[in-house]
């Protein structure tokens, strides 16, 4: 059982091992109120074009003190929960081994869930191989996969640790990531701090989010979401 969220690494986990296990081979995706509009969709198109099985499930991290508290052991409790979900689906459909899309890249990063993946006995074919991010993207390119696909994060990391979390305030930064991402920006980060919305894009699409027919509309739904908006135009985005 592949754990799929539809991002890069996973998606070419996915098509790399579709034609081998054939319908050996189970993706499960998670989703949740920390979920980025439009992931599911793009995970399901996936695998249906690759006629894999594809499992949905529901999961509120919220419900975890760890996550709704934000502190920094929120993707550790995060991860474990849902990998322990995925390991009881699992055994009920007679699945053997639980993968995910880990890579080389992501030891370089504080990444409390793979603790809690390895502690579950998550197998991590990618990083077995050693591919780092650059070499699944020229793999997933050959693949004919979306392989510029910009890099996606769970809805909480837009808020400061140790700021608690709720649906509604989560909900609220994806609807308006998400305003953005259907007129084309792609690698887009709202980070909040109380009344405060910092807006990061990559920096070749700035001079179109500064159009007034863009800039205008955006501001203005920001204020009615109760921020004040500011743009990170030097950092560039990340």
């Amino acid at each position: 059982m592949l754990l799929f969220s539809g991002g890069l690494d996973s998606s070419l986990l996915l098509a790399a091992a579709a034609p081998v296990l054939g319908p050996g081979l189970t993706a499960l995706t998670f989703t949740g109120p920390h979920t980025v509009p439009g992931e599911l969709a793009a995970a399901f198109a996936l695998a249906r074009s690759l006629r894999v099985r594809h499992l949905v499930r529901e999961t509120n991290p919220l419900t975890l003190p760890d996550f709704q508290h934000n502190t920094r052991q929120r993707c550790y409790a995060c991860k474990k929960a849902i990998i322990e979900q995925a390991r009881r689906l699992a055994a009920l459909l007679d699945l053997g081994e639980i993968w995910d899309g880990t890579n080389l890249d992501d030891l370089a990063d504080f990444r409390p869930g793979l603790q809690a993946a390895r502690e579950l006995g998550v197998k991590s074919p990618l990083l077995e191989a050693g591919l780092g991010k650059a070499t699944i993207r020229e793999l997933s390119r050959q693949l004919g996969l979306p392989w510029d696909r910009p890099p996606q994060s769970c809805l909480a990391t837009r808020f400061p640790y140790d700021t608690p979390l709720t649906a509604e305030a989560l909900a609220r930064v994806g609807r308006a990531e998400a305003w953005l991402r259907r007129r084309g920006f792609s690698q887009v980060r709202l980070r909040l701090r109380g009344d405060q919305a910092r807006l990061e894009l990559p920096f070749r699409e700035w001079s179109g989010f500064l159009q007034p027919q863009v800039r205008g509309p955006f501001t203005a739904m920001a204020a009615r979401l109760g921020w004040r908006l500011e743009l990170d135009v030097a950092g560039g985005g990340s």
